[in-house]
């Protein structure tokens, strides 16, 4: 099943009304997208104190270019490539050119690890925040663009479509990448926190989440 993350109708407005000129809007944009667009760039940049003038920078743009993005769904995907763009001009800026070419293919699933708010005590929810970091800590071991590709898909849960558009690079390759990252994942971490996922990741009654990227196939 596919991600996808559609702009509220709310934000919808907020757009329309900031590309009028309603700096209020604005602010109330930024405010929607900036803890989102923060998270991405930390996690590409690995909480280096640059982060947040990143950040800035990336908001700048946006606004700068407000008229620009038409239709409003346009507008996380366009966030995030300014984000992911200025994360590499610093990468580069520190002497190491980010990106791995890979050569392959492969279709993908979606990998969510969400603490559920279950009642669950104190021991078990620390038992699945450690789960959460060693997955986490795994994601960042893989490969620059794959590890990349999945962040998007994870944790920002965009589609495969608006990562593409995000990498600037086609559907194909962004399946692909989901497929080796997947892989990969499954020889970083214990099988046991792989079935533990697997089993926390299975549809609920009144849910309707996609399958897990970890469990299976």
């Amino acid at each position: 099943m596919e991600n996808s993350v559609d702009l509220s109708p709310e934000q919808t407005e907020l757009l329309v009304a900031a590309q009028a000129g309603d700096p209020q809007a604005f602010e109330s944009l930024y405010l929607a997208l900036e803890p989102d667009v923060s998270r991405f760039v930390r996690r590409l940049l690995r909480d280096d104190p640059i982060c947040d003038d990143v950040v800035q920078e990336t908001m700048l743009t946006l606004y700068i270019h407000l008229g620009e993005i038409d239709p409003p769904a346009k507008l996380r995907p366009y966030v995030f490539r300014v984000a992911r763009n200025a994360c590499y001009d610093v990468m580069r800026q520190w002497g190491r050119r980010p990106g791995v070419s890979i050569d392959d293919d492969g279709a993908a699933e979606r990998v969510a690890f969400e603490l559920r708010d279950d009642g669950s005590g104190p021991e078990e929810i620390a038992h699945w925040l450690l789960l959460g970091l060693e997955v986490r800590e795994a994601i960042d071991r893989l490969p620059e663009l794959q590890r990349q590709t999945l962040i998007l898909f994870c944790e920002e849960e965009m589609s495969q479509a608006e990562i593409a558009e995000v990498m600037q690079t086609s559907v194909g390759t962004v399946k692909s990448r989901l497929f080796h990252a997947k892989r990969s994942l499954r020889g970083m971490v214990r099988p046991d926190v792989l079935l533990a996922l697997a089993a926390d990741s299975q549809p609920q009654p009144v849910d309707d989440r996609p399958e897990p990227l970890l469990a299976g196939g």
